[in-house]
């Protein structure tokens, strides 16, 4: 049987995945990033890339911070920009967080190698 959230666990689902991919913090008041990426979640379930104007008005941001945050969002591989427009970079939230998992698990590789040679240099 396919379990489902009600609402309101959604919410708090995508809160407790947004805070930890880094989306925002105590700092940022308004959630900006989450904003967008709950927009990004939505434009992908209508087939619908957005450009940043669309976005900013969907959001009720700048379209400055939109911009901000987008190139944040690609950098981190959830999202992906063609023809000025952008979606999730994966069909849905699960593929797009394995992505993003292989994308940390390639950098600790690179980072516990480098530990192993600094500290064959330094110890």
């Amino acid at each position: 049987m396919k379990k489902s959230l009600s609402k309101p666990f959604q919410n708090d689902a995508l809160l407790f995945i947004s805070q930890n991919l880094g989306l925002f913090n105590e700092r940022d008041k308004e959630k900006s990033c989450h904003r967008l990426f709950i927009q990004l979640i939505d434009a992908k379930k209508e087939s619908k890339p957005l450009n940043s104007q669309e976005l900013s008005l969907r959001s009720h941001l700048s379209r400055a911070t939109v911009i901000h945050h987008m190139i944040k969002l690609v950098n981190l591989g959830i999202a992906k920009e063609t023809n000025h427009k952008f979606e999730l970079s994966e069909k849905n939230i699960n593929l797009t967080l394995a992505k993003v998992k292989k994308q940390i698990d390639h950098i600790y590789k690179e980072m516990d190698n480098f530990a192993k040679l600094l500290d064959k240099d330094l110890f």
